[in-house]
This record gives C-alpha cells, sequence and structure tokens, in this order.
C-alpha cells in the first residue's frame, strides 16, 4: 500500500515510480490518498485499488479512526510505503499491521537548512522527488522511476474538450496560479506574456482550479481566442486539457508536474521555492527560470511570505526574458 494524501502535485510525482514499485514486488497495489485526487490516481494502470480520507479541512468525526479499522481488517497490507511522512500518515503507518513499513527519504531538515541558511547539504545531484520515492522500494529491485510513463489518453473527454471548448493541438499553456502567492510571477507579467504570444500567432490555454479562475481571466483578457479551461474541467480531465500542448508555461505549481506525463514541455518559474528541492519538472525538453538571488529560497514550499520590500525572486523575471525561452523552446528563436 502506497501513502500519499495530498497534494496533486505531489500524488502526480507518485506516477514515475508506481509501475516499478508494482512490477518489482508483484504485489497488488492499494494507493491511499484524498478524495479529490481519487479519480486521477485510477488512471495509473498499475493502481489497483484507491483508499480515500475526505477532502482536507473537510469535517468527518472518526474517519482516520474508520479507516484504520478499514486497513487493518479488511486490506491487510503486507508492505506499507508512506511516501508522505507526515503526522498523519505516520500516525495511520503506527497503527495499522504490516510485514513492512518503509517512510520515504524527504531531507526535510535539509531542504529547511538551505531555505532557513542557505547551506546546502542535499545530494548532487538533485533528487528528484519520484527517484526518492522510487528509492524507499529498493531492497524489492527497484532501480528508479520509469520516466517513460505517460497517462494513456481518455479520447471520449479529450473530443468533448475539443468541441465544447475548441480546444486545439499545438496551443501554448499557461498556468499563472500558485498554491502559495508567495510562489506566483505577477498577473501584470503573465498578462504581457501572453500578449506577446498571442501577438506572435499562438493560440493560448489558460489552466488552474476555482481559486485561480479570476487571475486566468485577467490573463486572458484581450487575447482573442483564448481558451480558459480554469475550474471547467475534473481534476481528472485535466490531462486531457494539457495533453496536446505545444508548451507549458507554470509558476512552481502542481500542473509541472503533469506535463511530462502527457508528453508536453514544460517552463518553470521557480522563486522563493529552488529546483534543488527535487520538484523541477523532469521531461528532457523540460526548463527552469530561476534568478537564485542570495535570499533565495527562503521557503520549502513557498508558504512564507517575503519579507523584503517586494519579491526579488518572481518581480525580476522579465516577460521577455521567459517569452524567449518559450520562443526557444517552441523552436522559434
Amino acid at each position: 500500500m502506497i501513502i500519499r494524501l495530498s497534494s496533486l502535485g505531489d500524488v502526480l510525482l507518485t506516477f514515475p515510480a508506481l509501475g516499478p514499485v508494482a512490477a518489482a514486488t508483484g504485489a497488488t497495489l492499494a494507493f491511499l490518498t484524498r478524495e479529490e485526487w481519487a479519480r486521477l490516481v485510477r488512471r495509473h494502470p498499475s493502481v489497483d485499488a484507491v483508499i480515500t480520507l475526505p477532502p482536507r479541512g473537510q469535517k468527518a468525526e472518526h474517519a482516520v479512526s474508520e479507516l484504520i479499522r478499514y486497513l487493518s481488517d479488511e486490506v491487510k497490507p503486507e508492505i506499507i510505503l508512506d511516501w508522505h511522512g507526515v503526522p498523519l500518515s505516520r500516525y495511520i503507518v503506527t497503527h495499522v499491521p504490516a510485514y513492512e513499513k518503509i517512510r520515504y527519504e524527504k531531507y526535510g531538515v535539509r531542504r529547511w537548512l538551505l531555505a532557513a541558511s542557505g547551506f546546502d547539504l542535499l545530494p548532487r545531484p538533485t533528487k528528484l522527488i519520484p527517484e526518492l520515492y522510487a528509492k524507499a522500494a529498493a531492497k524489492w529491485g527497484v532501480k528508479g522511476p520509469d520516466w517513460s510513463f505517460r497517462v494513456a489518453e481518455d479520447e471520449a473527454v479529450a473530443g468533448r474538450l475539443r468541441r465544447d471548448y475548441g480546444l486545439a493541438a499545438g496551443m501554448v499553456a499557461l498556468a499563472p496560479g500558485a498554491r502559495h502567492a508567495a510562489k506566483a510571477w505577477p498577473a501584470a507579467r503573465w498578462a504581457a506574456l501572453a500578449q506577446g504570444l498571442a501577438s506572435a500567432g499562438h493560440s493560448l490555454l489558460l489552466l488552474g482550479d476555482e481559486a485561480e479562475r479570476a487571475l486566468c481571466e485577467e490573463v486572458a483578457a484581450g487575447v482573442e481566442g483564448a481558451v480558459n479551461l480554469a475550474a471547467r474541467v475534473a481534476v481528472d480531465e485535466v490531462p486531457e486539457a494539457l495533453r496536446g500542448a505545444a508548451l507549458l508555461v507554470s509558476n512552481d505549481s502542481a500542473l509541472n508536474h503533469l506535463a511530462p506525463l502527457v508528453d508536453v514541455p514544460c517552463l518553470a518559474l521557480f522563486g522563493p521555492t529552488s529546483p534543488r528541492f527535487g520538484f523541477a519538472p523532469w521531461g528532457p525538453r523540460d526548463r527552469t527560470i530561476y534568478l537564485a538571488l542570495p535570499c533565495s529560497p527562503c521557503s520549502k514550499h513557498g508558504r512564507r511570505a517575503c519579507w523584503r520590500a517586494r519579491r526579488y525572486c518572481m518581480e525580476d523575471i522579465e516577460p521577455a526574458q521567459v517569452a524567449a525561452a518559450a520562443r526557444d523552446m517552441l523552436g522559434e528563436a
């Protein structure tokens, strides 16, 4: 049984490692996650069963105790891989019997040390998160993630998106949102990038969740033909929304980790967090823009508000710099 409760990007990061774990152990693979990610996890062919907890923040008295009872009495896992390593997942692991219980090495203290003091004791070369997940199963012969893994196309969903929204291959996708505000490139710069790409003849696709709908509308304003799918597709349909794009430009956010799974090159913008933490997109055509200022990184996940007069790490990334990298990735430089 795999435990990765949240969030979307972290769940997606498990996908390259799931196949090798299933193949090496020969076991039926159950995946424990939050309800909001279950439909997406079910799209992975190596997952035999998905077990859920209610969404974070939703009141569910006795949900954890009932889950532990169910896992102990019904699922009876022989192996538990805790790919989350937070107090809740550790509590569950402690109270569910299993022959093997293994927690992945997340280098939490080293990440904190880099963010807090600038001392970089993380492994070199950078270990990407799917590599750390796979390493937790090394005793069964797992040598690493399957970087070639792709989420299979849902032709029915893809057809509906083309029909209902005019989605077409070759669009440039923009994901201007971020779970934490400190990681977000300013909206005005996203808008300038969108205008420049549109002027160069590119059709634009905006992606995000409900909280990012207004932001996506602001970025798309005045761009003729831009398709805004923010909060218009279910989480398990997002792969079909992104699939076929010529490029994704995104903050350090979940869609970075989806792009390689649907064979879309990704240009990721980092600021208060660092690619050294292992969350950079891993596709062979992917790139990152990171200014590596003396004050960066300042946070492991981007939750911390900037203490400076302004967010230099994000605000000093110029639209022209991003546009030039995008043109080069699109073969137009």
